[in-house]
């Protein structure tokens, strides 16, 4: 789901759609399955739509509520004058003429509605370097535990708990909070969780998601998974949709306690991981190493001496270390 400006043009033309659904869906004549059938399609083929119509409901019901206002009122004036062409076209059609003027206000007065609301709380930015990890507790009670090289943003308000992972990858403990939901926003998807324990990862085209305890969703390209605990779910890169596994929950949120546990990964990803944490990159380099199955438990940050315990236990030895590079090779 990607996190959309006021004045992004695509926001712009959602919001519109939105607006054209609500008028209808408010119009007090009986509905057709396929009009509701459509309905549905239409949220369900974006997060920003489904978003689009909850903010239309709401802005609606907090119209509703400051029509005592006198400026309110005035935009409101202003709104039905503008549309009185739409109004008297709609007039020869199915839809309630003053309904769908109330509609159409609503799109009209809607930044007159923000300037009348209270703003809503700036984010708030937490960030790790090469190496570091962090455990923030929110206001909520949840905890997050930043990874190394990790950027994240936190925005709270009455209506939802939202963290956008702009890169990097956290732990979240959530806190059950009814009315109030907790999404994680990363890439071109996102995750709600429900009182629950998961972690995202979110690299250069491609996010993970790892259920280490309750229940999440996962939306990304038109499609939703619920996952169980066990279930690493990932989206992006070439592949479409939402593609799910099974893994060792306690080897995926190892990190957390300072190490990293392999079970039979190849030597190239167990390698790619190491680096993540430490300024002196591992390197093979004879490339028929990539696919070696390695495991263990290894300390998070010190790859000379992840080196050394891979040139003890397995086929490879250490030709070259430097303090930025550790090359290895074929024994």
């Amino acid at each position: 789901m990607s996190v959309h400006h006021d004045m992004d043009p695509s926001h712009e033309a959602i919001r519109r759609e939105a607006t054209a659904w609500f008028a209808r869906r408010r119009d007090g004549t009986r509905r057709s399955r396929e009009e509701e059938a459509a309905f549905e399609d239409w949220c369900r083929q974006s997060d920003a739509h489904a978003q689009a119509y909850a903010e239309t409901e709401l802005a609606w019901r907090r119209w509703a509520q400051l029509q005592a206002s006198a400026r309110m009122r005035e935009m409101t004036a202003a709104a039905m004058a503008v549309t009185a062409p739409e109004r008297r076209h709609a007039a020869a059609g199915r839809w309630r003429p003053l309904l769908l003027a109330a509609s159409l206000a609503v799109v009209a007065v809607l930044g007159g509605i923000r300037l009348l609301m209270p703003s809503a709380p700036p984010a708030v930015t937490f960030a790790t370097g090469l190496g570091q990890q962090r455990t923030e507790r929110l206001a909520d009670g949840t905890r997050i535990t930043l990874n190394t090289q990790t950027h994240l943003q936190v925005r709270y308000d009455r209506h939802q708990r939202q963290i956008v992972l702009e890169r990097g990858e956290a732990l979240f403990d959530v806190t059950r909070e009814a009315g109030r939901p907790f999404v994680v926003v990363a890439g071109d998807g996102s995750v709600t969780a429900l009182g629950t324990r998961f972690q995202v990862r979110s690299e250069p085209g491609e996010a993970t998601v790892t259920l280490l305890e309750g229940r999440v969703e996962v939306a990304a390209q038109h499609s939703r998974r619920q996952l169980a605990p066990g279930e690493q779910a990932r989206y992006g890169g070439n592949a479409s949709g939402v593609r799910v596994r099974q893994v060792d929950p306690v080897a995926a949120a190892s990190w957390t306690l300072g190490r990293l546990d392999f079970s039979g990964l190849p030597l190239a990803e167990a390698v790619a991981e190491a680096n993540r944490y430490s300024a002196a990159k591992l390197r093979l380099g004879d490339p028929s190493l990539a696919a070696l199955p390695v495991g263990g438990s290894f300390r998070i940050g010190d790859n000379a001496a992840i080196a050394a315990a891979l040139a003890t236990v397995f086929p490879v030895r250490v030709v070259s270390s430097q303090e930025h590079e550790i090359v290895l090779m074929p024994q």
